[in-house]
Parts: structure tokens; sequence; C-alpha cells
């Protein structure tokens, strides 16, 4: 949540310094080309209630992708368009990314996919492989 507050200066003629932080959250577009894209995906929530949440990267089956060397069923196919539960049984529509470039510390990752270059290549040969990831030179915490 954004801040916004008056920062106070000392008396005149004696130096004052104040620090001022925001948090929002960072864009997660990393760039406009290629142009977003999405279409609806059908996912069937089975065992337990399917929680999606906004930029997580998903596997065909609509839950968190985990990493393999080798692509297959777990790997990652999508990027969440929107938050969506799917109660335990139940099959719904869920709008999902299949084009574009992200920021890549801006989307929901499962712990398997601990390194930048493992991120960078979740979409190599996947459903959608013109998903882009990239990790900015700089980010938002390291300016002030």
């Amino acid at each position: 949540m954004a801040v916004d507050n008056t920062v106070p200066y000392g008396e005149p003629g004696i130096a004052g310094f104040a620090k001022e932080s925001w948090g929002n959250k960072q864009n997660w577009q990393y760039g406009d080309t290629p142009a977003l894209t999405t279409k609806s995906v059908s996912f069937t929530a089975s065992g337990a209630d399917l929680e999606i949440n906004f930029l997580d990267v998903l596997n065909g089956a609509g839950a968190l992708a985990d990493y393999n060397v080798t692509p297959d069923a777990g790997t990652a196919d999508y990027i969440a368009a929107a938050s969506i539960t799917i109660a335990d049984g139940d099959t719904a529509l869920c709008p999902v990314y299949v084009q574009g470039h992200f920021e890549m510390d801006a989307l929901g990752w499962d712990a398997s996919y601990d390194t930048d270059a493992k991120k960078e290549a979740a979409f190599v040969g996947s459903v959608s492989p013109t998903i882009f990831v990239s990790k900015g030179k700089f980010n938002s915490d390291a300016i002030y």
C-alpha cells in the first residue's frame, strides 16, 4: 500500500534529511512486445480446491508449474490473468496469458524454479512459446 507523507524540514539554516519509501507492486509487464494475449482455459479441481492467483505460472492442469529439465505435463504453460478459486470437483474457465513479456520477479513461481536461468527458460517448448520472462537490471528497492 502506498503511503503519502509530508517530509518535515529542519530549522532554517540547518541541514535536514528525511527518507521516504513507497511500496507499490512493481510493474509486471517487462515490455509491450509481443502484445499481451489471453485465452480461457478449462481447469478442474480434483482432491482439493484449486486456488489460482493473478500472475501465477501455471501448468496445463492449473497448478503451479514445477521445473523439469525435460518439459512435461507439470512444466510451465500459462500465466494466470486473474485470481480464481475452483471448488473441489468443479470445472471452471480461467483467463490465462499465452503471449507477452513479463517481469520475472512479479510472477508467482513454484520453489523448484530457484534460479533466474530456470525462470527465463520456463516457457521454451511449452504450449505458449511466445511468453518471455526477463529480469530488469534494477528494481524499485534499489532506488532511494
